[in-house]
């Protein structure tokens, strides 16, 4: 077991660093299995395509939400937890910018399949962490709250892309900023609802 996931975070790894260097629609699973140190036929065991290998990062980082939120004290506002787990995913993704830079701009714009993926992924992900911090999302006003937080981070996510500051205040004052209109939005819904 340590071993299959060693040889899954190297080709994750791999695939991103090489990213940074090369556009990823020049990019081939054999050039990734070369960066990795792995033989093209073992890279096949574990990933079937590049965008198997992003789906995985993916997934790599909902499990880091769910430890951040694990270790962290909760605050008792929603609002401030999401904050704080969405800064957090931004900060995991930070080493990786370049990267994620190139497949966004130059490839998933021009790449229906990428972008397909690439949302399904994004509403899974929303999904996740709305249930970490407590809201159920199995009902139509859940599945609009998911919607709506994608809507968010993705917002953050462009603006996350050209933001060069040190401490991404950019991309932080952008979520504070959507978060707390939803927040006023509900909040002024719910008193409707009760008058």
């Amino acid at each position: 077991m340590a071993g299959k996931i060693n040889h899954t975070q190297k080709i994750i790894s791999s695939a991103l660093k090489l990213t940074a260097t090369k556009p990823w629609a020049e990019i081939s699973m054999k050039n990734i299995a070369d960066a990795a140190g792995i033989k093209t036929d073992i890279l096949m065991q574990y990933f079937s395509s590049k965008l198997s290998i992003l789906d995985a990062f993916n997934r790599q980082l909902d499990q880091q939400s769910e430890q951040y939120i694990k270790h962290s004290l909760l605050k008792g506002s929603i609002r401030d937890d999401l904050f704080d787990i969405l800064m957090a995913r931004f900060d995991a993704l930070q080493p990786h910018k370049l990267s994620l830079n190139e497949i966004y701009t130059n490839t998933v714009p021009f790449d229906p399949l990428a972008s397909i993926c690439g949302l399904r992924s994004l509403l899974i992900s929303m999904q996740s962490i709305l249930e970490l911090v407590g809201i159920e999302i199995r009902s139509p006003i859940g599945y609009l709250k998911m919607k709506v937080l994608s809507a968010i981070f993705f917002r953050s996510f462009l603006i996350w892309l050209k933001d060069d500051s040190v401490d991404m205040a950019k991309t932080m004052a952008s979520l504070n900023g959507d978060l707390t209109k939803i927040e006023i939005l509900i909040n002024k819904c719910q008193r409707h609802s009760i008058g």
